[in-house]
């Protein structure tokens, strides 16, 4: 076991500096005070580890960089372009699920705010962590960021940059560098063509050495350098818009599979929650020792429902995880078996293809619900379908669709009305019990009456038959050409059936 808020723990120091006192207070008071420690042991949420679960998917490989230097401050993108990226960063985040995402900062030096990772929520607490005012280099240089995204791990490595491009010339050297080192870059232009004056943190206007106040451009630059690495440059709208025209762009890039491990806990912050309450009760109550005795007994019970279904849980995991010895162990610890323990356990064994255990367990089950006895029904169908039990198949069938209407039910027992009629086609039977009760010769078959199993007696006969048979019989097998210059005639027990209504007449199988 573990704890998922583990901090929340050392709120227990003073509970366990009470404990220690030799002058404790009433039986009441304590039990208040076992009360909050319970409540501080639920808030660290105790969970039992699960057995990892490992996805593949495919997805992009993206960087984002984010130009951090002072030209940043500049408002000709309202409310300013660090902010606007900012915003324009978290809702891009916000909407993307899948990509693996990567965030650096960078002025002249570039830095690594968050690795490559799905978890885009541990990217907005990164970019949080930035201050602006705590930045005190200067410029811009693209060159050491392109430097730093070449040694990622991936072939092709794709760039979203955030930037007004710098002062500094974009030649030809960093273009082939881009080239070289497959680096597409995507350049949100976060400037304007007409520029604005940078305010400092005294609230003056930024001057160059000259004492001319200093005007943030557009890098005219930076369109040749997206441009021709294999990506483009989007000029700055509105943060929505440029999400949009950003995931239109990434739809385009080729993706990569991705194998995602996840952990799952099975939480139990509802017992010591449940402990609490009935411990908070028991001290405001005068009648302590009945109500004890009481909760003693309802607590066993309590006890032993939370950890079935706690088990019953693990087996519906494993059973979609398609790991059924893992579903038959976790079902076996289960003490009180319910509805769905039985039905879990039956379709574990169906999938094992253990079909007369799972034949068994089934016919166990009792309900009065009619949709879980159509779903029982053709369950019971399947396993005798599966057995090769076609006459035991067809009564199942019938009964469950005479609960209601059925697509399955109906196509399965199409299915194996076909399939016994080239069984029977095939050994020169046309009517077995069952298909080790039959044998065939070349034109007729003898017979002789054995006396029918429970099973049998439950399925309700087999193929029309009644419940009493002649000794001997003989059937004659009708040859192909009979077959073919007459319509088949139902039986009367087919008849029985749609006088009562079960089935239709027009197509009574």
């Amino acid at each position: 076991m573990t704890f998922l808020n583990s901090w929340f723990l050392w709120l227990l120091l003073p509970f366990a500096t009470y404990w220690l006192k030799q002058n404790r207070q009433s039986l009441q008071q304590n039990m208040r005070w076992l009360t909050l420690s319970l409540l501080v042991i639920a808030i660290a949420r105790p969970a039992v580890p699960q057995t990892p679960t490992e996805q593949s998917i495919l997805s992009h490989s993206l960087t984002i960089a984010l130009d951090l230097s002072a030209s940043m401050n500049a408002k000709d993108i309202k409310p300013s372009r660090a902010e606007a990226s900012r915003e324009t960063i978290k809702t891009f985040l916000t909407q993307n699920k899948t990509d693996q995402i990567a965030l650096i900062g960078f002025t002249i030096n570039p830095l690594l705010l968050s690795p490559l990772t799905t978890d885009h929520e541990l990217v907005k607490v990164a970019l949080d962590t930035i201050k602006q005012e705590y930045i005190l280099t200067k410029g811009t240089n693209l060159q050491k960021l392109l430097e730093k995204v070449a040694h990622f791990p991936d072939a092709e490595k794709t760039v979203i940059l955030f930037s007004d491009g710098g002062d500094e010339l974009i030649d030809k050297a960093l273009i082939l560098f881009a080239q070289t080192h497959h680096i597409k870059i995507l350049a949100i232009a976060m400037a304007t063509e007409k520029g604005s004056s940078i305010t400092t943190k005294e609230n003056s206007l930024l001057q160059d050495k000259k004492g001319h106040i200093v005007v943030s451009k557009i890098n005219s630059g930076l369109a040749q350098l997206a441009n021709q690495s294999g990506g483009a440059l989007l000029a700055f709208t509105t943060p929505q818009d440029m999400v949009y025209q950003i995931e239109s762009w990434i739809e385009h890039q080729d993706k990569k599979l991705l194998k995602h491990q996840s952990h799952d806990y099975f939480e139990l912050y509802f017992i010591p929650t449940l402990l609490a309450l009935i411990l908070l009760f028991l001290s405001a109550t005068r009648f302590l020792l009945k109500v004890v005795a009481l909760l003693a007994l309802l607590g066993i019970e309590t006890q032993a429902s939370f950890l079935d279904g706690y088990h019953l849980n693990c087996a519906y995991q494993s059973y979609h995880n398609q790991e059924y010895n893992q579903t038959l162990k976790s079902l076996s610890n289960i003490e009180v078996n319910s509805l769905e323990s039985q039905l879990v356990l039956a379709h574990t064994y169906y999938k094992q293809e253990a079909y007369k255990k799972a034949k068994n367990i089934l016919k166990t089950i009792r309900t009065t619900q009619p949709k879980i006895k159509q779903q029982l029904l053709y369950e019971l169908g399947n396993c005798e379908a599966k057995l090769t039990y076609y006459d035991k198949a067809k009564n199942y069938y019938i009964k469950a669709l005479q609960l209601g209407e059925d697509n399955d039910t109906l196509h399965n027992l199409t299915r194996i009305m076909f399939l016994k009629h080239q069984y029977n086609s095939k050994i020169g039977f046309t009517n077995p019990s069952s298909p080790e009760a039959s044998n065939s010769s070349s034109n007729s078959v003898e017979s002789k009456e054995k006396p029918s199993s429970k099973e049998d007696k439950e399925a309700g006969g087999s193929g029309g038959e009644g419940s009493k048979k002649s000794k001997t019989s003989t059937v004659q097998v009708v040859k192909s050409s009979d077959a073919t210059s007459s319509k088949r005639e139902m039986s009367s027990t087919a008849y029985d059936l749609i006088n009562e209504g079960y089935i239709r007449e027009t197509k009574p199988w």
